[in-house]
């Protein structure tokens, strides 16, 4: 199964995305966050204020680049093939395909952490979004019938995504250019590489 190519529309979401929140970690390294404004931000960025709120909630989420979780059309059908891996394969996957669409361009990760470092209020609001990304997957993972002689319940589901969201954590920690890579084949190598550990770990506890 191909994945699908990204629309127009879809390519003018991400720029505008992409520039708004450039303006926005911009205007808190010369101002600081605290002085940052969400008209300053949307003046830098040339759009309206009106425009600002269509594609972020709020100043805080435009400083962190982070939107609404989604299931893109393109991580759906790369979960929903089966010659991409196994279940729990396809589920880091998947994570890992909403925590990217939903969260600014790699390139710009550095900038955002170091953000997060000298403003510790904004860490909550990152743990915040990346639950909200866990339970999208939950449900996603839940709609799909799972392998074996009974359904598996909600809680189980969500323990499965949960292991998964480490497995990212590992992959992350061990390869320090992972969130700012833009090579898609580096990313599944080392999503690849975190599932293998996981799965030796695991067998000397079962």
């Amino acid at each position: 199964m191909s994945e699908s190519t990204p629309s127009l529309r879809e390519r003018h979401r991400t720029r505008t995305l992409a520039e708004i929140h450039q303006a926005a970690l911009e205007l808190v390294g010369e101002c600081g966050y605290g002085d940052t404004a969400v008209e300053a931000i949307a003046e830098r960025a040339g759009v309206s204020r009106r425009t600002f709120f269509n594609y972020y909630p709020s100043k805080e989420a435009a400083v962190l680049g982070t939107t609404t979780p989604r299931i893109s059309d393109a991580a759906r059908e790369r979960f929903l093939d089966t010659s991409t891996g196994d279940e729990f394969a396809r589920t880091v996957r998947l994570f890992m395909d909403v925590l990217r669409d939903a969260t600014g361009p790699p390139q710009l990760t550095a900038q955002r952490y170091e953000l997060v470092e000298n403003n510790p209020e904004l860490k909550r609001s990152v743990g915040m979004h990346i639950n909200t990304v866990e339970s999208l997957v939950v449900s996603t993972v839940m709609e799909q019938p799972a392998h074996g002689p009974t359904p598996r319940s909600e809680e189980t589901s969500h323990a499965f995504v949960l292991l998964a969201g480490a497995v990212i954590k590992f992959a992350f920690r061990t390869n320090t250019h992972l969130a700012t890579t833009l090579d898609d084949d580096a990313v599944q190598r080392a999503l690849d590489h975190a599932i293998g550990v996981f799965r030796t770990a695991l067998k000397e506890i079962s």
